[in-house]
């Protein structure tokens, strides 16, 4: 397909329109499919697998362990992509996504699920990786901020949504709400369709550059400080849609519907906190002073989560957390992005993604050895929490000493 494509020039001439952002943004946000949908589930799947050693660790690694193989394949994907070209690899990914994604519906064994999720998260490293890129690709300036910023929001208004469909597909039981991968099927096809490749695969790097008039240098020191705060947004950002079930079982709260409900109110302060960056925080702030805002609203919802004693305060501390979480998303992606040429735009991407996936992946071993050291899971919740605070400490002193530069919006 990209051969055809660079054959008769479409690259950089076309013209990209609402529906070829939509179908960027929507595949995007296929990654949230594994931890919005799944999410309220977690606790039935752990009771019938009871028996299996270890379940404790495993079952919500099978939630994360996508994010592993993200974490290592992200900055192949996007070397690839820009070696070879875009479109292909987005539009076989997808297909592939379904299969892998079904695969728990049919499989009896947990090691079995847990290996077709590691299979998964091959394709969603693909997936997120040049999905971004491509929107890097076919937008400039003010319209790719927006997109950007429309990234995390189209992803955490589906997590919305899927929530409180996962919530009510899991009352059917633990497997069905698997069956939801198979979206992926006519996205492929929208794909095949409509997009293009951005430029001709095996152009050289200079002809390359010369597609974006803005191209900025590109800053191996840069791009390595924006990945280490892209490990620890993955860090945290799982933390609600993975552990905050166990916090209600702890309140004996059981249904899985009204653990969908919860989830989907956080969805809606991810949302709300996007919407916020966009049009109020980025044009307003300088990077800093976004991150500690970011930091200290996500901290403090974990704080209230830890230490909430029923069903109402730990959904309210959970949609305070979901606005900082909104707004902590976009800073990073937006900041990082921005940073990066067109010639290394799907390398910059890739190693920020596996940055934040390897956070992501590792979010299980650090609350449940939290949780053994320190008695609960909400103690554990409550000590991500306070560190974050301090974070936002240290980002507020760094705004306050910064020159006051207004944000590229």
């Amino acid at each position: 397909m990209g051969e055809t494509d660079a054959a008769h020039g479409a690259g950089p001439a076309r013209e990209p329109r609402l529906i070829h952002a939509a179908i960027l943004l929507v595949t995007s946000g296929l990654t949230t499919l594994a931890t919005a949908v799944l999410g309220p589930s977690l606790p039935k799947m752990q009771a019938y697998f009871a028996s299996v050693p270890h379940a404790d660790y495993i079952v919500p690694l099978t939630m994360t362990s996508p994010m592993l193989m993200m974490a290592l394949l992200s900055v192949l994907a996007g070397e690839l992509a820009d070696r070879f070209g875009r479109k292909r690899l987005l539009v076989t990914s997808t297909s592939l996504y379904a299969l892998f994604g079904t695969a728990p519906v049919w499989l009896h064994s947990l090691q079995g699920i847990a290996a077709s999720r590691f299979l998964l998260g091959i394709t969603e490293a693909f997936l997120m990786t040049i999905s971004t890129t491509m929107i890097g690709d076919y937008f400039q300036g003010a319209r790719r901020q927006r997109y950007i910023v429309l990234q995390t929001t189209v992803a955490s208004g589906s997590a919305l949504v899927l929530n409180v469909l996962g919530g009510a597909m899991g009352e059917l039981g633990w497997r069905a709400p698997y069956t939801v991968y198979a979206i992926s099927v006519p996205l492929a096809v929208l794909m095949a369709c409509y997009l293009w490749e951005p430029h001709p695969a095996g152009q050289s790097g200079a002809a390359r550059a010369s597609v974006d008039p803005t191209d900025v240098p590109f800053r191996p020191g840069r791009l390595a400080g924006i990945c280490l705060v892209g490990f620890f947004v993955g860090l945290v950002f799982l933390i609600v849609p993975v552990h905050l079930a166990y916090l209600f079982e702890a309140l004996e709260v059981h249904s899985s519907a009204a653990i969908g409900i919860a989830a989907g109110l956080n969805s809606l302060g991810v949302v709300t906190g996007t919407l916020c960056f966009g049009w109020v925080i980025g044009p307003r702030l300088p990077v800093a002073g976004q991150l500690a805002l970011a930091v200290a609203l996500t901290g403090l919802g974990f704080i209230g989560m830890g230490l909430a004693t029923g069903y109402g305060a730990l959904t309210a501390a959970a949609m305070v957390n979901g606005v900082g979480a909104g707004l902590l998303l976009p800073t990073a992606v937006s900041w990082n992005l921005r940073d990066l040429p067109f010639s290394h735009r799907g390398f910059g991407v890739g190693a920020y993604q596996s940055c934040q996936f390897f956070g992501m992946f590792a979010n299980p071993f650090v609350v449940v050895s939290l949780e053994r050291s320190l008695g609960t899971r909400a103690a554990a919740v409550v000590m991500v929490g306070g560190a974050m605070l301090v974070a936002a400490v240290v980002a507020l002193i760094v705004s306050l000493r910064s020159r006051p530069v207004q944000s590229p919006a």
